[in-house]
């Protein structure tokens, strides 16, 4: 697969995980959602987590002599990835109190493991996979590209980060944690503008070099030709005139 597709394909999925959060809203009325949104809207983060790790192991095989433990790791990350999304379908599964539809989850039920389950595994496939990235892309990119896609990373490692600590004090002190804010999702959204945009712009500034240089290199061959291509005066024609 191209690194063009699986970077299409992370931005598609968080696209999706932050469509399922739109409802909770930035201001006015919040509508809840189901634990069967949340659920999907966890597997989603996986399935972009997933795309975005598998880019880099890719990218980075190119920068480096081939690795043995690449292969290994390829399939550690799927793995992983495939027993989280299993875990995450079978929350819903598991005996235990009704988990009704709310717009303040984790307080409405952060006393219940299921719930604590569902917000780590979110939290880690969003952070661990958004701050690999916001390193390489400092690491390996200059200019615009990289501050926005940094900024992006850092926003996206921030909620994971919020997300997590919130989901243990809850769930340790039982007190309430506005966790799930209009500024919650607002950070979400602004993460997944500066992501893309970063990213895009990244992919659309190196197709513009390469067809740059594709023109100047064709109009070189072109006059090279031309300069070849022309007629040399004849000797004797010089010598007789």
């Amino acid at each position: 697969m191209k690194t063009q597709q699986l970077l299409g394909i992370g931005i598609a999925f968080y696209a999706l995980t932050m469509k399922a959060y739109t409802r909770l809203g930035v201001s006015g009325v919040r509508e809840p959602l189901t634990t069967e949104e949340r659920v999907w809207a966890a597997m989603f983060t996986v399935a972009a987590g997933t795309a975005m790790l598998s880019l880099l192991l890719i990218i980075m095989r190119g920068r480096q002599e081939p690795s043995p433990t690449y292969r290994r790791r390829l399939v550690g990350l799927f793995l992983t990835a495939i027993s989280s999304a299993v875990l995450l379908r079978l929350l819903t599964w598991i005996p235990g109190p009704e988990l009704a539809p709310s717009n303040d989850f984790l307080n409405d039920y952060g006393g219940d493991l299921r719930v604590v389950t569902y917000e780590l595994i979110f939290a880690a496939w969003l952070g661990l996979p958004l701050g690999a990235l916001g390193l390489f892309v400092y690491r390996f990119q200059r200019g615009t590209t990289r501050w926005v896609t940094f900024a992006g990373c850092v926003l996206g490692v921030g909620w994971a980060g919020w997300k997590f600590v919130g989901t243990v004090v809850r769930y340790i002190s039982g007190d309430v944690i506005p966790l799930e804010s209009p500024v919650s999702v607002a950070t979400g959204w602004a993460s997944l503008t500066l992501l893309t945009g970063g990213l895009l712009s990244g992919q659309i500034s190196g197709a513009l070099r390469r067809a740059r240089e594709t023109r100047e290199y064709t109009l070189a061959r072109r006059a090279d030709d031309e300069r070849h291509s022309m007629p040399t005066p004849d000797a004797t024609d010089s010598s007789a005139a």
